[in-house]
C-alpha cells in the first residue's frame, strides 16, 4: 500500500484520542494532577482547588490570605443565658431542671439543631432532673455540648461524644508532634448528651490562655475539636469524615466547605476580634415567646453561657465564640476563590482539529523533522496551558491535545521510520553493467636533450638488438673405405 494513504489512514486514531480525552478528562484524576501542577507554579501552597474541571463546574482554586478578616454575616443566632435578675428559672445558675425547661422551648420555637455551649455539669445533681436535661436534649436532631480538657498524669478514656466528634491520628497529614495533648476531662459527671451529640472542648486547662483559640488537640490517637468547628460541622451537615488537617497549614471542614489556616500549635493564627451575634436573645424570654425562629435562619444557633459569676476561661470562651464561629464559616485567612473558565466548546473543537491537521502535516517529513515538530507543538501546548491559565483564569484543554501529540508520536515511530520506509520499498534488480577493459596508456621515456623544438621532428625509431646467427654444422666428410689390394 503507498505510504501516503498509510499516514492518511492513521490521521483517525489520533484525532479519536485527541477528541475522547476533550470528552472525559474533565474530572479525572489526570485533569485535577495537571491542574494541580500549573496552579503550583503560580501560587504559594496550600491550595484549596474545587470544582471538577467541566464547563458546567469550571476548576476553582483558593490560597491562603491570612491578613482577611472574618465575614460578621457568618455569626450565629446567640441564645444568652445572663444573670436572671427577674428570677424566671429556679435557680441561679440554672439547675438542670431549668436548662432542661430552656431547651425544650428552643424545640417549641422550631430549632431542630442547637449548640449548648455552658458546660452541663452540677455538683450532687437531682437525678431526675438530669433525665429530664438528657431528655431535652434528645429531642433535636442534632445537639453539639461542650467541656474543658486538660493534660493529668493517669489517662482517662475518651467520652464516646467526643469520640463520636474526633478523627483518627492517620488521617491528619504533616506533622503534629507541637499538637497540645490531652487526656482528661477535669468536670466530674458533666452531660454531653446521647447517640446524636458531638462534644467540643471549650479550652485547653493544660494550655497557656492567650489571644489565640486553639481549634484541635490531641487525645491518644485521636484528634478532638474545638467547640466552635463542631458548631458549623453540625450546622451545615458536613461529616466528621471529611475534615482534613494539615498542621502549620490549614484546617478544611470538607472537600467543598469551609477552611482556616491553623499554625504548627493547631491554633487559629488570625488576631480574632469581638464580633456581635447576628441575633441574640435572653433565655428568660424564651418562656413567654410565641413567636417561632424563622426557618429562613442560615446562622448555627447556640446557647451561650454569659454568667458574670463563670471563670475567667469560660468568660473568655464566651467572648471569643461569635468571633470564632464566623471566622470559621466565612473561611476567614482565604482569599476569594478563582474561576479558570473553560473556552466555547466550538472553539476547544477548533483548537484540536487545528492541531490534527498540524500532526497530519507533520507526518509527511522525515523522522527528525516529525520529532522535532511533535517536541515544539508539545512545548509550546504546556506553556500556552500555563500563561492562559495564570494571567487570564483559562483552563485549555491541554490533556486532549497532549494525547494527540502522543498517539501521533507512537504511531510515526512504529509504521513511518526511515528504516520501516525504506524497507518497505519494493527492491528492483538492476542488470550488472559488464567490466570496462583497463586501458594501459605506453610509457613514453622523456630524453634530456632534444634536437629541435620542431613539432614535426620525429624521435628516431629504435634499433633492434640482431639475433646471432645459429651456426650452422658443416657435414661431415664421409672418408672413403680401403682400397684392399
Amino acid at each position: 500500500m503507498p505510504r501516503p494513504l498509510h499516514r492518511l489512514l492513521s490521521v483517525p486514531f489520533f484525532a479519536a484520542a485527541a477528541f475522547a480525552c476533550w470528552k472525559f478528562a474533565p474530572s479525572s484524576e489526570i485533569d485535577r494532577a495537571a491542574f494541580t501542577a500549573v496552579a503550583r507554579g503560580s501560587a504559594n501552597p496550600p491550595l484549596f482547588i474545587s470544582g471538577n474541571g467541566s464547563h458546567s463546574a469550571p476548576w476553582q482554586l483558593r490560597t491562603l490570605a491570612p491578613n482577611k478578616k472574618p465575614d460578621p454575616r457568618g455569626a450565629p443566632f446567640v441564645i444568652s443565658l445572663g444573670d436572671d435578675p427577674d428570677r424566671v428559672f429556679q435557680n441561679s445558675p440554672p439547675s438542670p431542671i431549668d436548662l432542661a425547661v430552656i431547651l425544650k422551648n428552643i424545640h417549641r420555637l422550631g430549632v431542630e439543631k442547637v449548640a449548648v455551649a455552658p458546660v452541663l455539669a452540677w455538683e450532687n445533681p437531682d437525678a431526675i432532673a438530669l433525665q429530664a436535661l438528657e431528655s431535652a436534649l434528645n429531642d433535636f436532631s442534632a445537639v453539639v455540648t461542650a467541656a474543658p480538657l486538660s493534660r493529668a498524669a493517669v489517662s482517662s478514656p475518651l467520652p464516646p461524644a467526643f469520640r463520636r466528634a474526633s478523627i483518627p491520628l492517620d488521617q491528619i497529614t504533616g506533622d503534629f508532634s507541637e499538637l497540645p495533648v490531652v487526656n482528661h476531662l477535669p468536670v466530674s459527671g458533666a452531660v454531653l448528651g446521647g447517640e446524636n451529640a458531638l462534644a467540643g472542648f471549650t479550652h485547653l486547662e493544660s494550655e497557656t490562655a492567650g489571644e489565640q483559640v486553639h481549634l484541635i488537640a490531641r487525645w491518644e490517637d485521636r484528634i478532638v475539636l474545638n467547640f466552635s468547628v463542631l458548631t458549623v460541622l453540625s450546622h451545615r451537615r458536613l461529616p466528621i469524615e471529611g475534615v482534613r488537617i494539615e498542621p502549620g497549614n490549614f484546617l478544611k471542614l470538607s472537600a467543598d466547605g469551609p477552611a482556616v489556616p491553623i499554625d504548627s500549635f493547631g491554633r487559629l493564627p488570625i488576631p480574632l476580634k469581638r464580633l456581635p451575634a447576628i441575633a441574640k436573645i435572653s433565655a428568660e424570654s424564651l418562656i413567654d415567646d410565641t413567636d417561632p425562629i424563622p426557618d429562613s435562619l442560615v446562622q448555627p444557633v447556640v446557647l451561650r453561657d454569659d454568667q458574670s459569676t463563670v471563670d475567667s476561661s469560660t468568660r473568655a470562651f464566651s467572648q471569643n465564640l461569635t468571633s470564632a464561629i464566623a471566622a470559621i464559616s466565612s473561611d476567614a485567612g482565604l482569599d476569594d476563590p478563582r474561576t479558570f473558565r473553560r473556552l466555547p466548546v466550538n472553539w476547544e473543537l477548533g483548537l484540536l482539529a487545528t492541531l490534527v491537521l498540524i500532526l497530519t502535516s507533520l507526518l509527511f517529513k522525515n523522522s527528525f523533522a516529525r520529532q522535532l515538530g511533535f517536541g515544539l507543538l508539545a512545548s509550546a501546548l504546556v506553556v500556552a496551558q500555563w500563561i492562559s491559565a495564570s494571567f487570564a483564569e483559562i483552563w485549555l484543554p491541554g490533556i486532549a491535545g497532549l494525547a494527540a501529540i502522543a498517539t501521533a508520536a507512537i504511531f510515526a515511530k512504529i509504521f513511518f521510520s526511515d528504516s520501516n520506509a525504506s524497507a518497505a520499498e519494493p527492491i528492483v534488480a538492476t542488470p550488472t553493467p559488464p567490466p570496462t577493459p583497463e586501458i594501459v596508456e605506453p610509457v613514453v621515456k622523456k630524453t634530456t636533450k632534444r634536437k629541435s623544438a620542431d613539432p614535426t621532428d620525429k624521435e628516431p625509431p629504435k634499433k633492434t638488438p640482431a639475433k646471432k646467427a645459429v651456426a650452422k654444422r658443416a657435414p661431415r666428410k664421409k672418408n672413403p673405405p680401403p682400397s684392399q689390394s
